[in-house]
């Protein structure tokens, strides 16, 4: 079963309601991180831990289409928080609710697993995108990975930092560089977000990278 068919399984046990979020919302409370699985329906979101020194530790990013926490159905881990990192749309499915379907449902067995394998590729992919080369390839290549229709919303400059695993001053003087020379052009009609030259941000990102639009 492929993810896109995965997806549909999964979503038909969501709830009705959707939580609609600005940038920079924690999704419910710590003690309740174990409850639900969500699915991304638009917007981006990071999955992080804080130390004792309130220092910021990425896990993952989420683009719209992927599940945030299906490993809690076997662990759990209530230190993880989930951080929107542009405003987003979240779909929430009650993860007691996904076991009982599992044991019910073949076909949800099955899109579960699926789903996991995916999430076991993706992270090691984007390990390697946001981990590797220069700090201004890497923030090219999440310009990229993230981008919608050549449209993106960029985080705040520490949680860009945290993302691709640099200090928020340079985050910061990266992302000056690009506008100037005109790789990422301030959107007029949706100021929260920014318009990318996908052939200039690709001449700099370099491989790997997974750089297919969102």
């Amino acid at each position: 079963m492929n993810k896109d068919d995965a997806l549909l399984v999964l979503e038909k046990l969501a709830e009705p309601a959707v939580l609609t979020l600005p940038s920079d919302a924690s999704i419910g409370h710590h003690s309740q991180d174990h409850t639900y699985v969500y699915i991304v329906q638009s917007g981006l979101a990071l999955r992080c831990k804080y130390t004792e020194q309130g220092e910021r530790q990425v896990c993952r990013v989420y683009r719209p289409g992927d599940p945030i926490g299906l490993e809690m159905l076997a662990v759990t881990d209530p230190s993880l928080v989930i951080e929107t990192i542009a405003p987003s749309v979240i779909k929430r499915i009650p993860i007691q609710r996904i076991r009982l379907a599992q044991q019910n449902d073949a076909r949800t067995q099955s899109a579960v697993t699926s789903l996991l394998a995916s999430e076991v590729m993706d992270g090691q992919q984007l390990k390697i995108s946001f981990g590797t080369g220069s700090a201004m390839r890497r923030i090219c290549r999440f310009l990229l990975w993230s981008a919608h229709n050549d449209l993106v919303s960029l985080p705040n400059r520490e949680k860009l930092g945290n993302i691709v695993a640099t200090t928020t001053e340079t985050a910061s003087r990266m992302i000056a560089n690009l506008r100037r020379e005109g790789a990422i052009i301030r959107n007029p009609r949706m100021p929260s977000t920014m318009r990318i030259d996908r052939d200039k941000l690709c001449k700099v990102a370099g491989d790997p990278q997974q750089q297919s639009a969102a």
